[in-house]
This record gives C-alpha cells, structure tokens and sequence, in this order.
C-alpha cells in the first residue's frame, strides 16, 4: 500500500545517498514488523508543466484532431479536440500503467513523457504535421528515434525506401559491414533522397541544413531492426 512521505534531507555514505523521510502518518508497529528491508520509491517532479509544454500538447492534440476528426465549425473542433484529448489520455494510462492522467495537473516530466508518447504516436500513424518543426525540436533525439523504429524517414516522413544511415562509424568506404560492431554507431533513418544527400554533402553539413541528429541504439533495438 503507498503511504506519503516527505524528504527532510539527503545525506552521502560510502558513496551511497541515504534519505531520511517523514510520513505524513503514522505507520503501526504491526505493519513495520511485515515490511521488507527493501522497498520501491516513485520520485515525484514538483515542477509543474511549463508554458511551451502546454503548448505542444494541445498542438499535437490539434494535429491528430485534424487527421481522424474533419471537424468544420469551430464549436465541433473545440468538442472533437476534448474526444481526441481523452482519447490519447486513456491510451497513454494503458501504455505506462497509470490510472489517471491531467493535463492540466501534469508534472513538467509527465508532460515530457506524455509530449513523447503523442510524437510517437503521430510518427507510428503517419499523421501529418503542421509544426513538426515544433516538435522537432522540442526532443530531437526522441523524434528520429520514433522514426528509425516505425521505418519513417526523419526528414519528410515517407514510408518508402527508408533506408538506415550510419552517421558515425560509416559502413562503406572500405568497411567490412560485418566486422562493424553496431552498439559503437550512431543511426537515422532517411528516404533514398536524403541518404544520397548526406553521403553527397557529408554529416555535418546535412545535420545543420536539415536540423537533425543521430541516435544510438542499444542490443534490443539493433537486433530488433536487423541492422547488419
């Protein structure tokens, strides 16, 4: 059963952090006698969601409103985006095993995490985005990681001829493919277009023209993605 507790300070022993907490009531001698010496501790953010946050969500909302919605009147809109909200609520519960969730109550990391949940979302259903800039920039990283795994090219989000692009520890140029080991490489999926136009102009370039970076993948993902 979850009891509330508040940190009262944060000492350092052996290298180890050790934290003295007060519960906001009193726990029986009865239970303390049955606790485990080894317990789980959720760390709540205090901050609250920031402006720009907010921001996004309800852009990203707006986004996929328009895809499945076709509302035309305003009032329609504003009722569709309040569905679309909900709906995106109760998917994002499912997938990180919450109960509940408020936008308006969000902690500045459940909104990070909500913002990231929706990009994937937009990315994995192919929804076309008018600020994707926007959301660009908000987790680059985030962003070509949705890509390289739902196999959409990181610049205009095609679906056809993706290819996976090495941008450091390049395979070619006299590389042996199979004596690369993939954990040292950083990846971004590309239409066959921009993979041309980044061995063409190199990474640096291609990186500050089109505002976009690489990612590492761990062992689960590269085998996951058949990268050889």
């Amino acid at each position: 059963m979850p009891e509330l507790a508040r940190i009262r300070d944060i000492r350092e022993k052996n290298g180890r952090q050790l934290f003295i907490v007060e519960f906001e009531e009193h726990i029986p001698d009865y239970r303390l006698k049955k606790i485990s010496s080894d317990i789980e501790v959720s760390l709540h953010d205090g901050r609250g969601k920031s402006p720009a946050q907010n921001k996004i969500i309800h852009a990203l909302i707006g986004e996929i409103t328009r895809e499945y919605m076709g509302s035309v009147t305003p009032l329609q809109k504003k009722i569709d985006a309040e569905d679309t909200k909900t709906a995106m609520k109760s998917m994002f519960c499912d997938l990180v095993g919450r109960s509940e969730f408020s936008v308006a109550n969000a902690t500045m990391s459940d909104a990070t995490e909500f913002i990231e949940f929706l990009v994937n979302f937009c990315i994995e259903n192919g929804v076309k985005l008018k600020n994707k800039e926007l959301y660009k920039d908000f987790n680059i990283q985030h962003w070509v990681f949705c890509c390289l795994i739902h196999n959409k090219c990181a610049i205009d989000g095609t679906s056809k001829n993706v290819e996976k692009h090495h941008a450091a520890n390049l395979v070619g140029m006299g590389r042996n493919r199979k004596k690369i080991d993939h954990l040292d490489s950083c990846f971004i999926s590309l239409s066959a277009e921009y993979h041309q136009e980044v061995h063409n102009i190199g990474w640096e370039r291609f990186k500050a023209k089109h505002h976009v970076d690489f990612v590492k993948l761990n062992a689960y993902w590269i085998k996951e993605l058949k990268i050889k």
